[in-house]
């Protein structure tokens, strides 16, 4: 397909995948990627390395602004989307530019919910972008006493920056452990004693209510108990708002952007991917929401490949990982399923889900071999008479 124009809102991993992939695929096409952040593409993976002083930032960096260049790609950095007229095809900045298109693809993302008691205070961190990495890499460096607040895998890289820069840490988990929608208390209990290890207070069932301040600062957390854990620096990670505003086209109860299994929104020439989109998914037979780096790229692939009309469906199994550890964690698939588990020593643990015999989803600690035995299997919608002689390590050597 040639002299169409394309537009492209956000430049993380799905939205500069996307773009790469139209301009490999089009000769004479317009591409434009539109992005209110300063600069290209990082590895938003690597921040949590940056932010704990272990990687500098430059090695974070993914592109730079000629290789958008090299390959015709208009790249617009430091430009917010405020509105799109659907009929009229046109994208509205705040700068009051206007970029039309054929087709557009909205890979914009979310930003990190707040608090609904924090008052913009100015030591309480939220991570996502490259300024949030490089703020709380500040206040890692400085910081004697912490209060960390999220019981998710984001919270975790928080918990580990400021205790690795010798920080006092106190992590807050509202419930019974560590992220308590892919593990249980057994599985989860490994985690609790590797943070520990590196010096972090992990306080399950434990709920920050409010702030006490000190004129621009917190000075302490409030807890539901009435306790207080006087700190000199917050990070809150409680998950992410979608950044979806601008668009008005079929979204879901929580504002995220729905598209069907061609990542076509209800506007046939728009499309969506990255997180913060709902889709159908035909690996799951079923609506789902995924977000890791390597599933967000993908996702940017295969729509663009559909806004060039070859009508691939999106049926990639999602992985994500934890490496701050001495032992692996690996979380592949769905985790919406009925779980079966097994502990196999101190620091050894598998989870495994099913959707009937189907086998759909995994959580690995210590022990990971099978991990890509496990997402054929998923892939190809294996099912399992006898579901528990996958939990048994002879089936994966």
């Amino acid at each position: 397909m040639t002299d169409q124009s394309y537009v492209i809102i956000g430049d993380g991993d799905a939205g500069a995948t996307a773009a790469k992939q139209l301009a490999s695929e089009t000769e004479s096409s317009e591409i434009k990627v539109l992005t209110d952040e300063a600069e290209p593409l990082y590895n938003r993976i690597m921040l949590k390395n940056y932010m704990k002083g272990t990687l500098p930032k430059k090695f974070t960096r993914v592109h730079d602004e000629d290789w958008y260049s090299d390959r015709d790609i208009d790249l617009h950095l430091e430009t917010r989307v405020t509105d799109i007229d659907l009929d009229e095809k046109v994208v509205k900045t705040e700068s009051e530019e206007e970029f039309r298109y054929d087709k557009l693809l909205v890979a914009s993302g979310g930003s990190p919910r707040k608090l609904p008691f924090d008052n913009d205070y100015e030591n309480v961190n939220y991570m996502w972008t490259m300024k949030d990495a490089e703020h709380i890499s500040k206040s890692v460096e400085e910081c004697e006493r912490a209060v960390v607040i999220g019981g998710g895998l984001l919270g975790i890289d928080l918990a580990v920056a400021y205790a690795e820069n010798d920080c006092e840490t106190h992590y807050l988990i509202r419930g019974s452990n560590w992220w308590n929608r892919g593990l249980d208390q057994k599985g989860a209990e490994i985690i609790h004693r590797k943070l520990e290890e590196k010096g972090v207070n992990v306080m399950t069932q434990t709920e920050c209510t409010d702030f006490e301040t000190e004129e621009e600062n917190v000075s302490a957390a409030v807890l539901g108990s009435g306790d207080k854990i006087e700190c000199d620096a917050v990070a809150v990670a409680i998950g992410q708002t979608p950044n979806s505003g601008f668009v008005d086209v079929q979204k879901n109860d929580h504002n995220m952007i729905k598209t069907d299994r061609f990542l076509q929104t209800s506007d046939e020439d728009v499309y969506a991917a990255g997180n913060m989109v709902e889709y159908y998914s035909p690996v799951f037979k079923r609506r789902t929401v995924n977000g890791s780096w390597d599933h967000s790229g993908e996702m940017g692939k295969y729509a663009a490949k559909n806004m060039l009309s070859e009508n691939e469906a999106f049926d990639y199994v999602n992985t994500y990982g934890v490496g701050h550890f001495d032992v692996q964690f690996l979380s592949i698939g769905d985790f919406t399923g009925e779980p079966l588990q097994k502990k196999y020593g101190k620091d050894e643990y598998r989870r495994l889900f099913f959707d009937g015999d189907r086998l759909v989803g995994a959580v690995m600690i210590g022990y990971t071999k099978g991990q890509e035995k496990i997402k054929d299997l998923i892939q190809e919608k294996k099912q399992f008479e006898d579901r528990e002689k996958l939990l048994e390590k002879s089936f994966w050597e």
